[in-house]
């Protein structure tokens, strides 16, 4: 069996294994992970010594936090002193080390966890998919024709591998829930600000998957704290709560099965998300279907705006011609968009968020599909977005706007392709615990599913 974080806390603790055999084995399978699915783009240099230094840390009945010596892998747009940080993108090749660490990974290492590797992504995390100028396709260990999603890629299928106890990515429109979707994971993109990030934003989000709920738990009780160096973070940190205390609030949730426009959604994934509706309806809640009534121009400003943001790090980067071909045509006619256009798909996007307020305010939860199609191939950007890079993310890149958290988890494996099926569920602002109370709930009672894929050189510790 995988290790979670709490199977390597209590291995610690009962000295049955060491922080550093637990990470030299994770070290030796992070080049086989590499080999098979391409998700890894650095292994930490430091890993074998923060290593020792733990495993004298609990020889001494001494951990320095709730996650000492637990490994962990983070996504390439993460900085960390000393490793490379590429953004997924050639556009990046020849800049130096980071000198400094992002701040979600300085909370990590407060609690003991040891970054194992840093994982790949798509140029800039503009794809919901696993391409990238600087690292290839990225591919799912489920089956390695199709595509493990993106822009966590790496970090997607680094877990679904069996490496790491859980890992971080960020989300801008869907980049940990989608690919936590397609490799079978739980995730949670969080209230914004709930994580520290700098520099701050108002839409991208740091946030964590594993491969159970708890895992995200326990990574998000690490990272989702307040910090000076974002002055848009929220106060205090994260605290979990159980589902009884949901039940207790009388809740109501709304099925979304439909957000107004894109790829209609496909039946195996709308079944998987009226199961997990009709489980929570038994248990108590009162669900009712809900539309968000969107249209194509509210995806419009989102696009407008994404364009923007990506074209800007292409133009101050080292080799802007090296962007991948896709995203390049994609970006073509970005650097004239008038200011005034800006604006006014940015205040279109405000007004998205009031249609959505209006639409499900009244619902404490929303019960949706996290991707509308089954996977795709892992050199597809998508389901025919070639010209529209994140169409297929409706689910999704709408609480990143909203603010509100969003977090998925496993509900089935598909008959068909054994592949895997996420469902999401997103809260009211400020309710991450209540989101995460839930998707705890629905994997614990959902039927069974199939053991996660590994290759050889897993580590099993037993």
């Amino acid at each position: 069996m995988l290790f979670g974080t709490a199977r390597f806390r209590s291995a610690y603790r009962r000295r049955e294994l060491s922080p550093v055999e637990a990470v030299e084995a994770q070290l030796a399978y992070a080049g086989e992970v590499s080999d098979k699915v391409n998700a890894i783009s650095q292994i930490s240099p430091t890993a074998i010594d923060e290593a020792r230094e733990s495993e004298r840390r609990w020889a001494a009945g001494c951990p320095i936090g709730p996650l000492d010596g637990v490994p962990v892998v983070v996504k390439d747009s993460y900085h960390i002193a000393g490793m490379k940080r590429w953004h997924g993108s050639a556009i990046h090749n020849g800049d130096a080390p980071s000198t400094g660490t992002s701040e979600p990974i300085a909370r990590l290492r407060e609690a003991g966890a040891i970054v194992v590797a840093k994982t790949t992504m798509p140029d800039m995390g503009m794809l919901g998919s696993g391409i990238s100028s600087q690292f290839g396709i990225v591919r799912n260990p489920w089956d390695t024709t199709v595509s493990p999603g993106g822009s966590s890629a790496g970090v997607g299928a680094s877990l679904a591998c069996g490496l790491g106890a859980f890992g971080l990515g960020t989300d801008i429109a869907g980049s940990v829930r989608l690919p936590a979707a397609h490799c079978g994971l739980a995730a949670i993109k969080p209230t914004q600000g709930r994580i520290a990030y700098s520099p701050a934003s108002t839409m991208r989000s740091s946030g964590v998957m594993g491969r159970s709920v708890s895992d995200v738990v326990e990574g998000l009780l690490a990272v989702g704290k307040q910090a000076p160096t974002d002055p848009m973070c929220l106060p205090g940190a994260f605290r979990a709560t159980a589902f009884e205390e949901v039940l207790q609030r009388l809740p109501r949730a709304g099925l979304l099965l439909d957000v107004g426009y894109g790829t209609p959604t496909d039946p195996v994934a709308a079944a998987a998300t009226q199961a997990a509706a009709a489980r929570l309806e038994a248990a108590g809640f009162a669900v009712e279907p809900v539309s968000l009534g969107l249209g194509e121009a509210d995806f419009a400003n989102a696009d407008l705006v994404f364009k923007a943001h990506a074209a800007a790090e292409v133009r101050a980067s080292r080799h802007p011609e090296a962007a991948l071909d896709l995203v390049g045509r994609w970006l073509e006619g970005a650097n004239a968009i008038p200011m005034a256009d800006y604006e006014d798909a940015m205040c279109g996007l405000l007004a998205t968020v009031a249609k959505i307020e209006q639409a499900a305010g009244s619902f404490d939860f929303l019960i949706s599909p996290v991707i509308p199609t089954l996977p795709f191939a892992a050199d597809s950007p998508g389901p025919g977005d070639e010209d529209m890079l994140l169409h297929h993310t409706h689910y999704t890149a709408w609480f990143n706007q909203t603010g509100q958290p969003a977090a998925v988890y496993r509900e089935a494996n598909d008959a068909a392709t054994n592949l895997p099926i996420g469902v999401q569920v997103a809260a009211r602002r400020f309710d991450d615990a209540g989101a995460l109370a839930v998707t705890g709930y629905l994997e614990a009672t959902r039927p069974a599913v199939s053991p996660f894929p590994t290759f050889e050189k897993v580590p099993a510790y037993e």
